[in-house]
């Protein structure tokens, strides 16, 4: 018997009809996940991208799982699927031969099969290989399709990113309670991964960290350099629970800051709020971004705005290349329409004054799951 899933089963048969619908709709036979973030919102388990690993969804039948013999365990005690398909195989198989067996198995070597053109776990030699195996299979793209599954979140997933929230707004009022003139941001980093964990997030996922701040720095490195008063900390906390992570950031002024900066991080909070109270059903995406794009421009605090102010916040399956989610995004040109239950990390930044918050989209408006004050923080 499986222990308690993650997403409960009753959630995971709908997700399951809705595709097979599709799949039925379109002429669809089977549809083949190999990426984590994917196999996990099908099944409620997923491994990180190392030896492959593959779900296939029939029109018809059980799922199957295929995955290395280490983690078959794992995957029955969190996936709700029969022991006769998930398939373990040794370290030194070729997981495409027993994709391949698995898939003919099922009467399907010439049927039409969906797959995720936008993933990152197919690599072309990967697919050349199953393409070999299998000549008279027809692929079907059902990027758009599965992108859009995992974009609007259910009550359970909403419940989880809260939770998520949570931790990181007491970690980042852990970290103001702990941290003194003189610490680097290394120190701070290690306040906050053992806030996080103390709090229970997930181990190994911090977020940037650093004193160095800028249009063209967002990502810069830790440091070991002492911080003085003046300095200003940049603190991006990203907190999984569960793999569902919530982002929040914010300034932290070592010392006491002039009215100049003050009233600039009160700017950029004030234009932001607007954004945020725009992120209701149904409106556009490039409207949303220009509230707070076009602000920020006619309020002269950036001379250029080449980022996105927001981007999908959900499940992230630890360990892989992806350490944000771009499926949808906040930009000038896009048109797409947001949806109840999305989930994003709106931010902006200006002038080293970085402020962020996980928002719900509801049909009144965004709703900040992150709770910490909006202003410029102080040690």
């Amino acid at each position: 018997m499986h222990k308690t899933t993650i997403i409960p089963e009753h959630e995971l048969g709908l997700r399951h009809e809705r595709l097979r619908a599709e799949m039925v709709a379109l002429g669809i036979d089977m549809v083949l996940l190999d990426q984590p973030e994917l196999i996990f919102h099908a099944i409620g388990y997923a491994m990180s991208e190392g030896f492959q690993q593959f779900c296939l969804i029939p029109a018809e039948g059980e799922i199957v799982m295929i995955l290395r013999s280490v983690d078959r365990g794992t995957c029955l005690d969190y996936a709700p699927l029969p022991a006769s398909t998930v398939i373990g195989y040794a370290d030194w198989d070729d997981p495409i031969s027993i994709l391949v067996e698995q898939i003919k198995a099922r009467g399907m070597p010439h049927g039409r099969i969906a797959i995720d053109r936008d993933g990152y776990a197919m690599t072309l030699n990967r697919f050349e290989a199953v393409c070999d195996a299998l000549p008279d299979t027809q692929w079907h793209d059902f990027s758009a399709l599965l992108r859009d599954m995992r974009a609007v979140k259910c009550n359970d997933e909403i419940r989880l990113l809260q939770r998520a929230s949570d931790i990181a707004d007491q970690a980042l009022a852990a970290i103001l309670r702990d941290f003194r003139p003189g610490d680097t941001d290394r120190d701070c980093v290690a306040m906050a991964a053992a806030h996080t964990i103390r709090l229970g997030g997930d181990a190994g996922v911090v977020g940037p960290v650093t004193k160095a701040l800028t249009d063209s720095r967002m990502h810069a490195l830790v440091e070991d350099v002492p911080l003085e008063q003046g300095d200003i900390l940049h603190v991006e906390l990203i907190p999984q629970y569960y793999g569902y992570s919530a982002r929040i950031m914010r300034p932290v002024f070592i010392g006491v800051p002039d009215e100049s900066i003050s009233a600039m991080a009160a700017t950029i909070v004030g234009i932001q709020d607007r954004q945020i109270a725009a992120m209701c059903t149904g409106a556009k995406a490039c409207d949303v971004d220009a509230i707070m794009r076009d602000g920020m421009l006619k309020a002269g605090l950036k001379s250029s705005y080449l980022n996105v102010s927001g981007y999908s916040l959900g499940y992230y399956q630890q360990f892989t290349c992806r350490s944000s989610d771009f499926t949808y995004v906040f930009r000038p040109g896009d048109d797409w329409r947001l949806k109840r239950n999305m989930v994003f990390h709106m931010y902006a930044a200006a002038a080293g004054l970085a402020f962020s918050e996980t928002v719900q989209v509801t049909d009144e408006g965004g709703v900040r799951l992150t709770r910490t004050p909006r202003r410029l923080l102080r040690i």
